[in-house]
């Protein structure tokens, strides 16, 4: 059997730091806190950036968009593409490398936000171009 639990400065001092390791509970908002609150970045919805993206793939080259869909795709990196290729481990990371930086040009206008989540697209006006400011 054991005694009282001692208590004193050792004890509050271990209370004290479990209590700070913990995290912050998390506490409902009001709905006017959010009414504040920055508008998020306008970013382009996932439908459009893969119509985007197959355009770009279907410009490519043959050799480049089976590098491309293999490569970056598939996951399976220039060991894959020389696989299925049928080419070097050298041309294979070349084609694939080339795939990527063609892919780049298309979608130049495509900005990536820091998480690489969403998309953003430069404001359009009428008929694709830029807007009159």
């Amino acid at each position: 059997m054991s005694g009282p639990r001692p208590t004193g400065p050792a004890d509050e001092e271990s209370r004290r730091r479990v209590a700070q390791d913990r995290p912050a509970r998390v506490r409902p908002l009001p709905g006017n806190v959010l009414d504040g609150a920055a508008a998020p970045a306008e970013t382009v919805p996932d439908a459009e950036l893969l119509d985007r993206l197959e355009a770009a793939l279907a410009a490519l080259p043959p050799a480049e968009r089976a590098a491309a869909v293999v490569a970056f795709g598939l996951d399976e990196g220039p060991d894959g593409v020389a696989d299925t290729l049928g080419l070097s481990c050298e041309d294979a990371d070349a084609l694939s490398r080339s795939a990527l930086q063609l892919l780049r040009g298309a979608l130049g206008d495509v900005e990536m936000d820091g998480r690489e989540v969403a998309a953003r697209l430069p404001r359009r006006g009428r008929h694709g171009r830029p807007p009159i400011d």
